[in-house]
């Protein structure tokens, strides 16, 4: 009831797997870069006429694993397609729903605060110079699904996701002495189903 019924675009931010023996060794401070960076690149596109120039919202939930178990930290996020503008008048974003922002500029400006953010932080010093460099080898690519029409799919969604465990028995395909082998989907190669064995 509390949901404002506009579209709701489901956004993934994800690190790169050069931070994820950082992300091990010093889980809580690149968590919380990665949550400020995640917010930071969706308020300031949204206070940017060109895209709406309203205050808008965001909810997050963080995973650090993938499909196959493995260091994968990312956030999920619900982002309404609009916000609130100076006379306290919802505005909607000007893809009217579309899509969310241009995803190019979301990676840039992800990247770029996320590691202005990091040389800022105590981490900074024990961070090597060819870190930052594997950082801005690659795009960071800010992935972002077609919009939820119905608040409650975003129900059911935020559910999922928010009770969701590391894997589910369905999901376990035999248990070894000394290893357990479980179906993922492999999304480099289109979500081809995988078997994935793991020593105990």
């Amino acid at each position: 009831a509390d949901l404002i019924r506009v579209p709701y675009f489901h956004t993934v931010f994800t690190l790169p797997a050069a931070l994820n023996p950082i992300c091990l060794k010093e889980p809580e401070q690149l968590y919380t870069i990665l949550f400020q960076a995640a917010w930071y690149t969706i308020r300031k596109l949204g206070k940017d006429p060109k895209w709406c120039g309203a205050k808008m919202g965001m909810i997050a939930l963080l995973h650090t694993w993938g499909s196959n178990l493995s260091l994968h930290p990312h956030l999920h996020c619900i982002v309404p397609a609009g916000g609130i503008n100076k006379k306290g008048v919802w505005k909607s974003t000007r893809s009217k729903g579309k899509y969310l922002f241009n995803r190019k500029v979301m990676g840039l400006i992800f990247r770029a605060r996320f590691v202005a953010l990091l040389r800022k932080s105590s981490l900074a010093n024990d961070i090597g110079d060819d870190v930052y460099a594997q950082l801005f080898k690659k795009e960071w690519i800010v992935y972002a699904k077609q919009p939820f029409f119905d608040p409650k799919h975003i129900i059911a969604y935020l559910g999922r996701y928010s009770h969701k465990i590391a894997i589910t028995n369905h999901r376990i395909v035999n248990i070894y002495e000394d290893k357990i082998a479980f179906k993922y989907k492999d999304y480099r190669q289109g979500g081809k189903e995988k078997i994935m064995c793991l020593t105990q």
